[in-house]
């Protein structure tokens, strides 16, 4: 996983929509706030919480919401300048204990904590990299390798750009 590569790539979009836009920089804010949205339209395409439904089988958009959310998680990421070490705790690392929740509705609910945190109390270095982290065993636990993640992340990254050329 090349992170670096992947705040560039999202620099790049976010140049780009600033440009279209008139924008010199990304409200924090909002774009922690979209984050929020994004991770709810990926819960919503998992429905592994909707405990009414009888077929809660995973939609075929579980994928493309995750690369939703790391498109979001980079926008923040490089808003808050994150310069700390670029790293997601590796498994079985202590700092990974208390990001790892008990089934993957906490998970998604650990993530949207954290990005609250960020928001109120700006805990960049470490509660940037629990994000990451975070975010990280819960496309695991959704059953996804970073690989995946990471391939679609770049296709949609492409879609977006495309999108902005197209007027969006």
């Amino acid at each position: 996983m090349n992170l670096t590569k992947l705040f560039e790539t999202q620099a790049a979009l976010d140049e780009h929509i600033q440009k279209k836009q008139g924008q010199q920089t990304v409200n924090l804010k909002n774009m922690i706030l979209a984050t929020i949205v994004e991770i709810s339209e990926m819960s919503n395409e998992w429905q592994g919480f909707k405990d009414w439904k009888v077929n809660k089988q995973p939609k075929e958009g579980v994928l493309e919401e995750i690369a939703d959310v790391l498109s979001f998680i980079l926008v923040v990421g490089n808003q808050l300048q994150h310069r700390g070490p670029l790293i997601i705790y590796p498994e079985g690392d202590s700092n990974r204990h208390g990001l790892v929740a008990p089934d993957t509705t906490s998970q998604i609910l650990y993530l949207i904590s954290y990005f609250i945190r960020l928001w109120e109390y700006e805990e960049i270095e470490e509660g940037y990299r629990d994000v990451l982290t975070t975010f990280a065993i819960l496309t695991e636990m959704l059953g996804f390798t970073w690989d995946e993640v990471e391939t679609a992340y770049y296709e949609k990254n492409k879609v977006n750009h495309e999108r902005q050329n197209a007027g969006y």
